[in-house]
């Protein structure tokens, strides 16, 4: 679903969402000292850590498609049926809603 909608109103996302650098910063400080960052709904890859290994997962091929070029690879997946193994990534950071998707993934618990 989450594809769905934002194959249709993605369409030229990159072109005006631009980063925040304070999103950003608190994001950085957030990682800590991981070295491995997967991101769930990383859509164009807007807050993706340059100094890091990042794996993006992002639903939709319309935001994938939109990745500048030394992004992070893109795997084409939902948060639901997440392609890896238990404990393949560093748990250190857990966005709020207002910086993800988080409130489109169906049962997550409120």
């Amino acid at each position: 679903m989450a594809a769905a909608i934002y194959d249709r109103i993605g369409r030229g996302y990159s072109a005006v969402r631009r980063p925040d650098p304070r999103i950003a910063a608190r994001i950085e400080a957030a990682l800590g000292d991981a070295r491995t960052v997967l991101n769930v709904g990383a859509g164009t890859g807007s807050y993706e850590p340059t100094k890091r290994q990042v794996t993006a997962v992002e639903p939709s091929e319309v935001m994938i498609a939109q990745r500048p070029a030394g992004a992070a690879p893109a795997i084409q997946a939902t948060a639901e049926d997440l392609p890896f193994a238990d404990d393949s990534f560093e748990p250190r950071w857990r966005s709020s809603p207002s910086t993800t998707g988080a409130t489109r993934l169906p049962d997550w618990p409120r």
